[in-house]
């Protein structure tokens, strides 16, 4: 079985193929749509029957877990957009879509999520909801957040701490005085500088890193410390999942907490989200990098904290400075990134097109579709999760939806 050392967002970003500038996004877009009249983005279990289904829209309830919930053309959406999209997920031809969110103006306007099977990664928890999700690497945005309500509550300093200077191990092997100079930030931007390769062999693979640190170790984090350094801190991008892993145990460490009450009580159970639940690391650390199970509808509110400047109604859960330092486009990854331009704390900066217009999105970006989009300018949040592990065609598939569907019905 799978375990949590095995999904990141090598997979997410193998899997890419497509264009990442909103002109080049149109021709992808239109590829993708080519490859589904082909009959290539069918294959769930819908695709033996004759008789379509046809998706049926309702408000979403009403359950009283902070959301207001309204009406899609009352707030500005072309609906029959919409419900093209959604027939196309519930018939596979959006394949392997698991849940739907999309909020406009603070407003919960659609919300559906499938009736799935339960697979190896409810395992991890043993989950028997089949409306929890597990988010994969969607879970270092949170782990992100954490660090940044740790600093807003006076443990951690400033981001500029340097990132050693939060642990209490007594030696540390391979030591380089470079270890001494890293920071807060060069962890949050994943320019640590320490020998690291998680994206050229896959999970499956036992010498890939990530693989090899987590099964080798017991303490995950004290193992990424005793690493050689190959480079100065903050000058190279290495995509580094033990590195949100770590500084999950830093701010535990800090605060004196274990990780999951401080999330819990910080940022959790005051946006009335009681069951979120994190893969645990031999330490019984929660696995900050990749082990987060939550329901979409949650999902969707961690992304209106953060369009909402990290006010969840009327309470300020996360410091505004600490929303804006975050999508700060502080690393550039256009010349290789398939659909992001830069990298911030834990954060996926896109380019989206909106009517011919390029708008600005926040993303999140777990393995097997778990996604969550922030548009600003839109006031526009969107949340997916799904179930297309190994395939190539997930990535396209969310930002096909949002493209030539969400974006585009919306007046």
């Amino acid at each position: 079985m799978l375990g949590p050392v095995q999904c990141s967002l090598y997979n997410d970003f193998r899997e890419e193929s497509m264009a990442k500038h909103a002109p080049r996004i149109a021709i992808a877009v239109l590829a993708s749509m080519l490859v589904v009249a082909c009959g290539g983005g069918s294959s769930g279990g819908n695709s033996q029957s004759t008789e379509p289904i046809v998706y049926s829209y309702s408000i979403p309830a009403d359950i009283g877990d902070g959301w207001q919930v309204a009406d899609l053309a009352a707030e500005g959406f072309d609906t029959q957009k919409i419900l093209d999209m959604m027939d196309r997920v519930v018939n596979e031809n959006y394949e392997g879509i698991d849940s739907v969110a999309i909020v406009k103006s603070n407003k919960l306007l659609l919300y559906w999520f499938a009736n799935r099977e339960l697979d190896q990664f409810d395992g991890w928890i043993g989950n028997t909801d089949t409306e929890r999700h597990v988010l994969h690497s969607t879970s270092k945005s949170f782990t992100s957040a954490l660090v940044g309500i740790a600093i807003d509550q006076g443990f951690i300093a400033s981001t500029q701490v340097k990132f050693y200077d939060l642990f209490s191990y007594e030696n540390y092997a391979n030591w380089d005085p470079r270890k001494a100079e890293m920071t807060l930030e060069d962890v949050l931007t994943m320019r640590l500088g320490l020998q690291w390769d998680e994206w050229s062999l896959p999970y499956t693979d036992r010498n890939n890193d990530l693989v090899a640190l987590n099964n080798a170790y017991i303490d995950w984090a004290k193992a990424l410390l005793d690493l050689p350094m190959v480079n100065d801190p903050g000058t190279v991008f290495t995509y580094n999942t033990a590195a949100t892993n770590a500084m999950g145990q830093a701010v535990q460490n800090a605060t004196g907490m274990p990780l999951a009450q401080f999330a819990n009580l910080n940022l959790f159970f005051p946006m009335q989200i009681t069951n979120a639940e994190w893969s645990r690391t031999p330490t019984n650390l929660p696995v900050g990098g990749s082990g987060l199970f939550l329901r979409t509808r949650d999902l969707a509110k961690f992304g209106q904290l953060y369009l909402n400047n990290g006010s969840w109604q009327g309470q300020q859960l996360i410091s505004a400075n600490w929303i804006a330092d975050t999508v700060v486009r502080r690393v550039d990854i256009s010349s290789w990134a398939t659909y992001s331009e830069a990298y911030g704390f834990q954060w996926w900066l896109d380019d989206l097109d909106y009517k011919g217009q390029v708008v600005e999105a926040w993303v999140t970006s777990g393995y097997g579709g778990q996604y969550l989009f922030v548009v600003p300018s839109l006031d526009l949040v969107v949340a997916f999760t799904g179930r297309n592990y190994g395939s190539g065609s997930s990535i396209d598939i969310l930002y096909r939806m949002m493209q030539l569907h969400i974006l585009d019905a919306i007046d």
